[in-house]
């Protein structure tokens, strides 16, 4: 190989790599939530909130063009569903950091879906496994104003299905407000479970109290668009992989002229 073609492999070997790289980064979005199938029981409650507790949105996932994913039994007319991006300390608090748009659901028979939409607030994750989503059964303003309670329409299991949720290492845990009365969802608002360590606006139910307090899984998941955003340490490693790869180039090169 002479020289000026060394030069040349080298040269697309890297740049492979770079594109390589680079696509890989695109479309990577981690969904979130239970299987948008069956589950027989609906809320009588009206206004309430449901968090996802199973898993975690990755680094850059963007909620807010994405799609949730839902699956309700027989319900008769039109109820409302907003969805809601929280932020998760890691110790059992949340706290409300994007309100999507209301979506008037009516029960077909089968999955379906809408689109997560941004009222206020933020849409993306700025880290890995400290953003979740949940939604509340109301109408909301884009100030966190429960405007129009609604009964369930999303179906669910209680005591939680086994795991896995719909994304790898996730388990199908969720907790809810039990029939609370007289909270709203504004910008950070912060909801806790029972037994953990801080202090917040609103509390969670209470497994401890068992029966209907008791953790369950709901028929809805998130699935996020993804912003593009490389993760440091998969984008390291294939570009790594092609610095190796033009070494040996340059390596078998230098022998053959040894």
């Amino acid at each position: 190989m002479s020289k000026s073609s060394l030069r040349v492999a080298v040269r697309l070997v890297l740049l492979f790599t770079l594109v390589f790289a680079l696509s890989l980064t695109q479309g990577w979005a981690t969904t979130i939530g239970s299987t948008a199938t069956a589950r027989p029981t609906l809320d009588g409650s009206s206004g309430q909130l449901y968090i996802y507790d199973g898993g975690f949105l990755a680094n850059g996932d963007v909620a807010n063009t994405g799609t949730v994913n839902w699956f309700g039994p027989l319900f008769s007319g039109l109820k409302d569903v907003t969805p809601l991006l929280f932020s998760d300390n890691g110790a059992g608090i949340f706290t409300v950091v994007g309100i999507g748009n209301t979506e008037m659901l009516s029960y077909t028979g089968s999955a379906e879906s809408f689109g997560f939409g941004l009222q206020s607030g933020t849409g993306t994750a700025t880290s890995s496994g400290t953003f979740t989503f949940g939604f509340v059964t109301g109408l909301v303003s884009s100030t966190g104003v429960i405007t129009g309670p609604s009964t369930g329409s999303i179906g669910h299991d209680s005591p939680v299905d086994a795991p896995p949720g719909v994304s790898a290492g996730s388990t199908n845990d969720w907790v809810f407000t039990p029939s609370l009365s007289g909270f709203n969802v504004n910008l950070g608002t912060t909801f806790i479970i029972p037994g953990s360590n801080g202090t917040a606006n609103f509390t969670l139910n209470n497994p401890s109290l068992g029966g209907t307090n008791v953790d369950r899984t709901y028929s809805a998941n998130l699935s996020p668009s993804s912003s593009g955003v490389a993760e440091p340490g998969t984008f390291s490693l294939i570009t790594g992989a092609g610095l190796v790869l033009a070494g040996l180039f340059r390596y078998r090169y230098s022998r053959g002229r040894g």
